[in-house]
């Protein structure tokens, strides 16, 4: 039996197909609770079919299976641990010719060509490393199958009450709707910078039940940082003031994971993520192209996802394709519309548990679609690089208004009991072609909608990271206390 396996071992390339299935399944583990199974498998099947299709290719350019095998391994490997390799690069040369796409990409060329090389020379030893890569890949399916199991098991707990907070099980639990207008700049930017006073928009929403506080500011110029921080009721804990990758993903586990959705959740709450963020559970609200959004956890660090990410803007700048451009820059228009409509039908829908309905919405940030009153705009005023026209941008802020208030209204007229609201900017606007003062980036808006119109607890130049513990504390008979107000600037 060991002969007969020892023979499979060296002589058939197994590995070549356990490579994609580790990846996948290291990949459903490091996102546990994010990726079902059925997204997963069908990015397993993709993989095998491709790992398929490239072992006969390099087997017509090579003498045998287990030479096909080994170049396939090592193409299928750097195309899928590429963006890890990238990190690993940008981490220990920062700045270098090394990390830069114009050397890697030549300089792999080369190396697999020296490879093909070397692999019809080297017969001998591809048995031996058949051999070793087949048992290594199988003892790493294991150890995945192993801890993948584990977490199933650890699956089934009550989500815990955050540290701090405490249980409220008599309070109301009206539905709770979080609405984020991404770049909805403060009133008080708007009128130093903009010459345009917001007042109107405010009075309409205190009609409404609404309050506005005056002088609100993030704690963070940039929106994963503001968010997380926003909803985990906490600063975070950065590594240095740049808006570098390790910051960014310690930014995204805290959105994951954040103090007020587990605080929410534990009391019963039904959470729904119409957003760009992935949270526990529930993938982000991104159109679907071939495979479901979820998976993009999996295949982030591909090489594809990073060229897509880190160059498809540049190149389809370069050659200008309108088709693409118009692709990019009508991207925002039609997910704004999407998840206007979700918050709109999950707020007409009959609930037997208390809804957390979390929206993101790309307005008034650029692109500035629309005039004051209604009028798009040509494709021409929407390119890269318009973002700095406050004209457009006020007017595309008056027509955000309009639908901000048709949403609350949907919300209000739909509710069977007084909800919480929320309208929240995340920052203040920042495309600015001359020099202001650094507090302006971080003013934005904030309109609260409570039950209870008990606003006592939100002082006049409150920060997100203070906000809902004020809505707690008011809402949910928390007692939290309040932090220290203040802003980070981070750069880029």
């Amino acid at each position: 039996m060991m002969t007969r396996l020892s023979y499979i071992g060296r002589n058939y390339p197994v590995f070549v197909f356990f490579l994609p299935v580790f990846f996948v399944l290291h990949g459903a583990r490091e996102n546990f609770g994010f990726v079902t199974l059925k997204p997963a498998l069908l990015l397993t099947l993709i993989y095998l079919a491709a790992a398929l299709i490239l072992l006969c290719l390099s087997r017509l350019l090579l003498r045998s299976w287990r030479q096909a095998g080994l170049l396939t391994f090592l193409l299928f490997s750097f195309y899928l641990f590429f963006g890890s390799l990238h990190d690993w690069l940008k981490t220990n040369f920062p700045g270098s010719i090394l990390v830069k796409y114009s050397f890697i990409l030549p300089f792999t060329f080369i190396f697999l060509i020296l490879v093909i090389i070397l692999i019809r020379k080297k017969r001998p030893i591809l048995s031996r490393a058949s051999l070793y890569l087949n048992v290594l890949l199988l003892l790493f399916l294991l150890s995945e199958v192993i801890l993948i199991t584990e977490k199933r098991f650890q699956q089934g707990e009550q989500v815990m009450l955050p540290a701090g907070l405490s249980e409220c099980n008599n309070c109301p639990k009206p539905d709770f709707y979080l609405i984020i207008a991404d770049e909805y700049a403060g009133n008080r930017e708007l009128k130093e910078l903009f010459g345009f006073d917001n007042r109107e928009f405010t009075q309409q929403l205190s009609e409404r039940g609404f309050y506005t506080i005056p002088e609100s500011f993030s704690n963070y110029n940039y929106t994963p940082f503001s968010v997380a921080s926003a909803l985990n009721m906490d600063y975070l804990k950065l590594k240095d003031r740049n808006r570098g990758r390790t910051d960014l993903l310690h930014s995204y586990e805290i959105i994951r994971d954040n103090r007020l959705l587990r605080f929410l959740e534990h009391h019963g709450y039904k959470f729904y993520n119409y957003t760009y963020f992935q949270f526990k559970g529930q993938p982000p609200r991104i159109r679907e192209q071939f495979l479901p959004s979820s998976t993009r956890l999996i295949t982030g660090q591909t090489l594809f996802s990073r060229v897509n990410r880190d160059l498809r803007f540049h190149l389809v700048t370069r050659l200008r394709s309108k088709k693409e451009l118009r692709k990019q820059v009508y991207g925002h228009l039609q997910h704004n519309r999407d998840l206007m409509k979700l918050t709109k039908d999950k707020a007409s829908e009959i609930s037997a548990v208390p809804k957390f309905v979390l929206t993101h919405l790309m307005m008034p940030h650029y692109p500035y679609y629309f005039d004051s009153s209604g009028k798009e705009r040509l494709f021409e005023e929407l390119v890269e690089g318009k973002q700095v026209n406050k004209l457009n941008y006020i007017q595309y802020l008056q027509y955000s208004n309009r639908l901000f208030l048709e949403l609350i209204d949907h919300i209000k007229r739909t509710s069977r009991f007084s909800p919480v609201i929320v309208l929240m900017g995340d920052h203040g606007f920042r495309h600015f072609t001359e020099k202001v003062d650094t507090p302006y980036h971080f003013l934005n808006h904030v309109s609260i909608h409570l039950p209870q119109k008990n606003y006592a607890v939100f002082y006049d130049s409150i920060s997100l990271v203070n906000l809902f513990r004020g809505v707690l504390n008011t809402n949910f008979g928390q007692q939290l206390p309040y932090l220290k107000d203040s802003s980070t600037y981070l750069r880029d």
